[in-house]
């Protein structure tokens, strides 16, 4: 990723962009509101999947409410009700670190990408898995290198994923149509490439594809996160997409946090359910590097990824030179 504008100062300027003392209690009439919206959102479940990402599809975090009683329905709502970031947007400082993202996110080259291509992605992961499905029973998995080649122009074209020493094709499914582009689940390049650039449009119709797993501003952060791991995005819809995530409530900013190989960053996050979700940049050059899920409670992490290479090849299993 470009550096432009960012180098000079961007240590004070990064310092500038902790995050902003929390906001004080909504009032009671807000938070009844928020309750009740809570309330008509929940439905009985199982215990959440299991963190790996699916063969083809990416990783969405299943944090999902299960009724567990009026108390503890009315609880849950107020703890949301009085969370910092629930007014309109991001926290300022998520604000403007978003803003300098998306900034030289769009400085970025637009690649020229042939239909029969595949993009490339290597990343170095460990995602949680759980045991029967018990959220109580649940380890990291040793880290790994997980690598990805899929069709630019149609997921009907064969793919491949390879990770833990196998290899898997893709897609993991026949598709409703041929040629099919893929949707914000699911997407490829050609798919990317048609989504709006005003942040505004491209938000509402994230939020009208979602699959409803979350609250409405997690399960928005949630999508968007997806997109940022394990695609190659265009530039200015990259713009965009930091762009929109500014407009979620909730969204703040980690000073200091590491990716799964170690490299420090500052990074835009959101708690749901207890548990942090990071994306993680560059200081210098505010590239995305990868992402990190915390448990608040006890400091675990629950997964974690490192972005290691993109590229465009000829065909899958093909490696970048």
């Amino acid at each position: 990723m470009n550096a432009n504008g960012t180098r000079g100062g961007d240590m004070a300027e990064l310092a500038r962009l902790l995050p902003a003392p929390a906001e004080r209690d909504l009032p009671a009439s807000r938070q009844q509101a928020l309750k009740e919206h809570l309330v008509s959102e929940l439905r009985p479940v199982g215990s959440p999947p299991a963190g790996r990402p699916a063969p083809r599809h990416r990783r969405r975090a299943a944090i999902i409410i299960a009724a567990a009683g009026a108390a503890a329905v009315a609880a849950a709502a107020i703890a949301l009700a009085v969370v910092p970031g629930n007014s309109p947007g991001a926290s300022p400082a998520a604000m403007r670190l978003l803003a300098k993202i998306a900034t030289a996110a769009a400085q970025e080259p637009g690649p020229r990408v042939r239909d029969s291509q595949f993009w490339y992605i290597k990343s170095w992961v460990a995602f949680q898995t759980c045991n029967g499905g018990s959220g109580n029973n649940c380890v990291l998995d040793k880290p790994h290198q997980r690598q990805i080649w899929q069709s630019v122009s149609s997921l009907c074209v064969p793919g491949l994923l390879r990770e833990d020493g196998q290899d898997t094709p893709l897609p993991d499914g026949p598709g409703a149509k041929c040629p099919d582009r893929g949707s914000v689940h699911d997407p490829t390049y050609r798919f990317l490439q048609s989504l709006p650039t005003d942040p505004h449009p491209l938000l509402s119709l994230i939020e009208r594809e979602m699959q409803g797993q979350q609250p409405r501003p997690e399960e928005a952060f949630t999508t968007i996160g997806d997109l940022l791991r394990e695609a190659i995005t265009p530039p200015p819809v990259s713009a965009a997409l930091y762009r929109a995530a500014a407009l979620i409530p909730g969204v703040t900013v980690v000073a200091d946090t590491t990716d799964a190989i170690g490299r420090h960053g500052v990074a835009v996050a959101m708690t749901s359910q207890g548990v942090r979700s990071e994306w993680i940049f560059s200081k210098q050059t505010l590239q995305y590097l990868g992402e990190r899920d915390i448990n608040i409670a006890d400091g675990t992490t629950n997964g974690i990824a490192a972005v290691l290479q993109r590229a465009f090849v000829n065909h899958a299993g093909q490696l970048p030179r």
